[in-house]
């Protein structure tokens, strides 16, 4: 089952140059929270998931650099969920979900927030390919247990 949490990333990523066995990575650390209300009260409770990005490539780097930019929105899925309990110096309980392999599901980029979208949001969409339909099959003869004296 997968996990998919979306939302507006309010602080810069972390960003480590120089990660991989290589070191010719770049590491982005995301967070992104979650503010629950109970429906009884005012107490408000808040889940924060972290999540890692690495790049190789240049254009990768550069994509990620535009798509984790401060006021982007964006949507990160994965298949599981790591589980940190904190306590806050206020006495607040935090529950912090480590997003492990996560996938960028879409990004709508804060320096595009309000410009008009072409091809929906995150990565350019391919274009597809007309579909063909099956040709139709033909009936010429009727089948044996057809029967014409039944009216319609």
């Amino acid at each position: 089952m997968a996990h998919v949490v979306s939302g507006k990333l309010r602080k810069a990523p972390f960003i480590k140059e120089g990660c991989g066995p290589q070191q010719d990575s770049t590491m982005f650390a995301i967070e992104l929270s979650e503010m629950i209300k109970a429906y009884n009260s005012d107490e408000k409770f808040y889940t924060n998931y972290s999540a890692l990005f690495f790049a190789k490539t240049p254009n990768a780097k550069e994509f990620y650099h535009k798509a984790f930019a401060e006021g982007s929105f964006v949507s990160v899925a994965c298949e599981k969920l790591k589980t940190d309990i904190q306590q806050g110096q206020d006495g607040r309980t935090f529950v912090k979900m480590q997003m492990e392999n996560p996938r960028l599901e879409g990004v709508l980029p804060a320096s595009e927030m309000g410009a008009p979208q072409q091809g929906g949001w995150g990565q350019p969409q391919q274009q597809q390919a007309p579909q063909q339909q099956a040709p139709q099959q033909q009936y010429n003869q009727p089948s044996q247990d057809y029967d014409e004296s039944i009216p319609f």
